[in-house]
């Protein structure tokens, strides 16, 4: 369990996964599929911080589009008062916010752990010690405490933490870069630099402290928050009066009492499909299926992943390192060598901005 009685988890439930399309849509995002195992990544995430914490001190916050998944899922496995739904999607500075105006009341000097729903982690017990860790720095030194992954190739679809002393236990952060090209991403991992996680631990005195500095709105939006009580009507109302800021851009940027750890344990975010065929296995050709059950034949093809519906046959003839991702209304096929499944994202935005092709990513 927790190192001390006031740690909470707050797992962040409201990606939609447009690089995981077509299997990922708005209705059915990421944390909602079975990718490596039987459980999605919504309960192997729950199952992780019921390992740190009890059940009592776990909060999920999503939107209220996915009510009935979330609690179809794992309804009886926390408090149903640990359900928070926004009325309206507006990030995860909001998501935070909306989770604090809640656990303050619980503790006001609470540790909280937030953490995305949709990360793939094999190593618990190492997991663990990691937030363990984390907490126990958050709590010391009354900073906020990231957790920065070692990067194993130059990923411009991660965030980059750059920390001012390399290869030490823990560090202050020199600098956040969200998402830079190939070239300036491989320049800031021989800086030393880390993966940014997105999972965040602090106390509520701290985040408060440091939202009130950098983006006081925030602040009076959780004064609000905390008079209205339960009234959906008016937390709708003061939800539409939110900034849709990550947390990354609200505090992590512009703040100088962040500390960033390396994790002890592994860790994919498993936000494109090359992430996913890395974690596959494959056969003597380098080929991935994504079920057990795919069905295909090649003919001098290598390193391709395959994801097709029951009883359909896919052939490959020639071709080298592609995602061919098929779905009864969806089909995409990417390259997987470079960076060309990180550019799904970009296919997404055609996809809703065209009133004849959005209901293959917003259907209901």
């Amino acid at each position: 369990m927790a190192t001390t009685p006031n740690h909470y988890i707050v797992i962040l439930c409201g990606g939609t996964g447009p690089r995981l399309w077509p299997l990922s849509r708005a209705n059915h995002p990421k944390q909602f599929l079975q990718l490596f195992s039987k459980k999605t990544l919504l309960e192997q995430t729950l199952n992780r911080a019921r390992k740190i914490c009890p059940s009592k001190n776990i909060f999920i916050v999503s939107n209220q589009r996915y009510q009935s998944k979330i609690e179809n899922l794992i309804g009886k496995k926390i408090p149903k008062s640990n359900f928070l739904y926004e009325p309206v999607k507006k990030n995860t500075a909001m998501a935070i916010i909306f989770a604090i105006n809640f656990i303050q009341k619980i503790d006001p000097n609470a540790v909280v752990t937030t953490m995305p729903s949709d990360h793939y982690i094999k190593q618990t017990i190492r997991f663990k010690k990691t937030i363990n860790e984390a907490e126990n720095l958050s709590s010391k030194y009354n900073q906020i405490v990231t957790i920065g992954i070692k990067p194993t190739f130059p990923n411009p679809s991660f965030g980059y933490i750059v920390p001012q002393q390399k290869n030490q236990p823990f560090s202050n952060v020199s600098l956040f870069i969200e998402k830079p090209d190939h070239d300036t991403a491989e320049k800031l991992i021989k800086k030393g630099a880390f993966w940014n996680s997105g999972i965040y631990t602090f106390t509520i005195p701290c985040i408060l402290a440091e939202f009130q500095k950098f983006e006081p709105i925030y602040i009076s939006i959780l004064d609000k928050l905390t008079l209205a009580k339960d009234n959906s009507k008016t937390i709708s109302e003061i939800y539409e009066t939110s900034p849709d800021l990550p947390i990354d851009r609200a505090i992590s940027e512009k703040s100088n009492l962040i500390l960033v750890i390396s994790t002890k344990s592994d860790w994919s975010d498993v936000g494109e499909w090359k992430s996913i065929y890395n974690h596959l296995k494959k056969d003597s050709s380098g080929i991935a299926r994504l079920n057990s059950d795919d069905q295909f034949l090649e003919v001098n093809s290598k390193n391709c992943l395959i994801s097709v519906p029951k009883d359909k046959m896919v052939g490959l003839v020639d071709v080298n390192n592609l995602a061919i991702i098929d779905t009864p209304d969806g089909l995409l096929i990417c390259n997987i060598a470079y960076d060309g499944s990180s550019h799904v994202r970009d296919i997404v935005s055609q996809i809703v901005k065209n009133k004849k092709y959005k209901k293959y990513f917003l259907k209901k």
